[in-house]
């Protein structure tokens, strides 16, 4: 039984399958040949020669999650991913929204753990959390972790949250709970039903902050390029540089540059200071992730930039971030053998059989 398969059983044992969202994240092949090495015709020919599910629109051609998890067939490392940072408005829950997609659609399995009061993922996903069980819930009622698990997509579950979290520091402290094991233990124990588990933090610290960063087997901190935003980003690494000695583990740290502007200033100085750093210019990920508009327009929209088949500068920035995140490096060995080239030429000259059934109900968000 493939770990799909494995997932599915479990959600339906322990968890509630709840799609309210109108996205419609695609995998085009473009961007799969990009990720494989290979060109579109090999691609198309693939899933034609597999029977893999696809589908056509105005002559492109993409899959989607299940199709994604058979055809690249990828052997990731289970880890637990924290984005924390100690400032609000850094598109923190923008990335890991648009990550998780984009990692469901390379075929990974994924579980987001809303961490945050405010709820912002849990919004993301279109979920009313009134009625569902939260981490609070857990720590108070005992409430079976597992059982607070929403399937919220193909590919990706949510763990969600509302504003009773805002109680998990007071709990945390009156229960004397053990900030090393609360959170690392269920989470640890998860990966084997995930790929990727990523947890989206509040912008501040506290225990139950720290119980988060304990549980990482890598913590991202996205920063913008300004001062406040850099400052928040030394207090958190402080605090986990302290948490790490006092606890006796290594959790790996890196750091992602968000909302940046290769015009001004504030960009330049941002990025000259960080690859300078002697904190953080080894932890510094190689590509910034651009501003752009696409974020919360998407969102609003109960959406994704994922949605759409134009290529856009977020896009891009995101699957660097997620090939970066799940240690996919490109160009990649080709996993099956070549298909026949006439095969590539009949599926980019015809319908898919998908097509018909899916054509009605694919929504296109307008991103000009």
């Amino acid at each position: 039984m493939d770990l799909s398969q494995q997932n599915s059983n479990f959600l339906h044992k322990f968890g509630i399958i709840n799609y309210k969202n109108f996205m419609n994240p695609k995998m085009t092949i473009t961007d799969a040949a990009v990720s494989l090495g290979q060109t579109k015709a090999w691609v198309a020919s693939l899933l034609t020669e597999r029977d893999f599910p696809y589908f056509k629109t105005n002559g492109l051609i993409y899959f989607e999650h299940e199709t994604a998890r058979r055809f690249f067939q990828f052997s990731f490392t289970p880890r637990v991913i924290v984005f924390q940072i100690v400032k609000g408005g850094t598109g923190k829950t923008s990335l890991v929204y648009e990550f998780a997609i984009r990692a469901s659609l390379y075929g990974a399995r994924v579980l987001c753990v809303d961490m945050d009061q405010q709820g912002n993922l849990t919004h993301a996903f279109n979920q009313d959390a009134e009625g569902l069980p939260v981490m609070i819930d857990v720590l108070v009622d005992n409430h079976p972790f597992e059982s607070s698990i929403v399937q919220v997509a193909p590919g990706i579950d949510l763990l969600p949250s509302r504003f009773e979290n805002a109680m998990l520091d007071e709990v945390l402290r009156l229960k004397n709970l053990p900030l090393d094991l609360v959170y690392r233990e269920p989470l640890q124990g998860l990966k084997k039903h995930y790929d990727v588990i990523v947890v989206d933090c509040p912008p501040s610290l506290g225990q139950s902050v720290a119980a988060c960063a304990l549980s990482a087997d890598y913590l991202l901190a996205p920063v913008t390029p300004e001062k406040f935003a850099l400052s928040g980003l030394d207090i958190a690494y402080q605090s986990l540089e302290e948490l790490q000695e006092s606890f006796n583990l290594s959790i790996s740290f890196g750091v992602v540059l968000n909302k940046f502007e290769s015009r001004t200033t504030l960009s330049q100085n941002a990025l000259k200071y960080l690859q300078k750093s002697p904190k953080y210019k080894n932890k510094l990920l190689k590509n910034c992730i651009r501003s752009s508009q696409e974020f919360p327009k998407v969102i609003a929209g109960n959406g994704s930039i994922f949605d759409a088949l134009k290529p856009t500068t977020a896009k891009e920035d995101v699957d660097h971030l997620t090939r970066d995140l799940l240690e996919i490096a490109p160009p990649l060995q080709p996993i099956f053998s070549t298909p026949k080239k006439t095969l590539a030429q009949s599926l980019l000259t015809r319908s898919s059989p998908y097509l018909k059934r899916k054509k009605a109900s694919t929504k296109e968000f307008n991103l000009e």
